[in-house]
């Protein structure tokens, strides 16, 4: 499991007067905020009785464990103790570096020292006025991390697991227009689908004059990040929706999923952000619905290798790219101790 990365820890919504409780790359961590509105994030034990932190009390800039009244500042530091005068060094806990961006707190579960240099995926869009980026979803799913990734990196399956919704005709398929393009660090997928129909979804939000070009663009970056633009164009208009997926492993069979919906168009219609959260809810819930599905069937499939299609080049390339990259933090760790 990568560690020298940030992750999505929740959503600024998630995130309120409360702190929050959550297992993030196998490790239990509390959320919470500050007296200024940062985010801190510690170690979700306390060292006394090892009761979660999570269920206990914010003042200020410190966080008060509910059993005992230990107290901690925002760098794991302990600062009270009410039985005694004394804080000794084992009192104090982790804490991890924390950030606030585009409507995400963020994690990060590496090595401290490394966090300044280890840049956010970069979402441009989620901060212009142009765009309205209200729709932020949450998904616990009882699903290895790597099936939601396989997932978005072959968006082959949208044509039959989300028929219904925004399906395009599988016909297609047979001459695939897919293109991938592996760069450093990189890999994009792009269908452009000529003189075709809306999906029901897509007309449903805001129906052009047919017939009109749907572009469908996914770009990946390490370990689970995925931004997807679903357009839809004729000779008047082009509307664009953006997806960005990020999955944040919980345990080795288990993930929080992330999706920030992001759209150029009917920007101030509250209501439609309200219909657009439920639709889209509907369509990544078929996705969280085959993860799960498909990690039931682990223990029955163990020694059996997965069948390699066409479409699955771009899942192939991040397979190789995960892989690197935990041999090369592997072997840092060795090196270091």
């Amino acid at each position: 499991m990568l560690k020298n990365f940030w992750y999505v820890a929740c959503t600024s919504a998630e995130l309120a007067q409360q702190p929050l409780g959550r297992i993030i790359c196998n490790e239990p961590v509390v959320i919470y905020r500050q007296a200024d509105g940062a985010p801190a994030i510690l170690k979700n034990v306390c060292p006394h009785r090892q009761a979660p932190l999570s269920m206990g009390v914010v003042e200020g800039n410190t966080l008060r464990c509910i059993y005992h009244g230990m107290t901690f500042d925002a760098g794991g530091k302990c600062v009270h103790i009410p039985s005694q005068d004394v804080i000794p060094p084992r009192s104090h806990i982790r804490s991890y570096p924390a950030q606030e961006r585009y409507g995400l707190v963020w994690i990060f579960t590496g090595k401290p020292e490394l966090a300044d240099s280890t840049p956010l995926p970069a979402r441009p869009w989620r901060e212009s006025a142009q765009w309205n980026t209200e729709v932020v979803q949450y998904f616990h799913v009882d699903a290895a991390a790597e099936l939601m990734n396989d997932n978005l990196l072959d968006l082959s399956h949208v044509a039959f697991l989300h028929a219904s919704t925004i399906g395009f005709d599988a016909r297609r398929l047979e001459k695939d227009p897919l293109q991938i393009d592996v760069d450093e660090g990189c890999i994009r997928t792009t269908r452009v689908f000529k003189n075709t129909t809306q999906a029901p979804a897509h007309k449903a939000w805001h129906t052009l004059a047919e017939p009109v070009d749907r572009t469908q663009l996914a770009e990946w970056t390490a370990p689970y990040n995925v931004t997807v633009l679903v357009r839809n164009e004729n000779d008047q208009e082009q509307i664009d929706l953006r997806a960005d997926h990020f999955i944040t492993p919980e345990t080795d069979t288990s993930h929080h999923y992330y999706i920030a919906l992001s759209r150029n168009f009917r920007t101030d219609d509250a209501e439609f952000s309200q219909k657009l959260d439920a639709d889209t809810r509907r369509v990544h819930t078929e996705d969280v619905d085959i993860a799960q599905a498909q990690q039931a069937m682990k223990p029955w499939v163990a020694n059996e290798p997965q069948m390699a299609l066409k479409a699955d080049k771009a899942v192939t390339a991040a397979h190789r790219m995960l892989a690197a990259l935990a041999e090369k933090e592997t072997t840092t760790e060795a090196a270091h101790g």
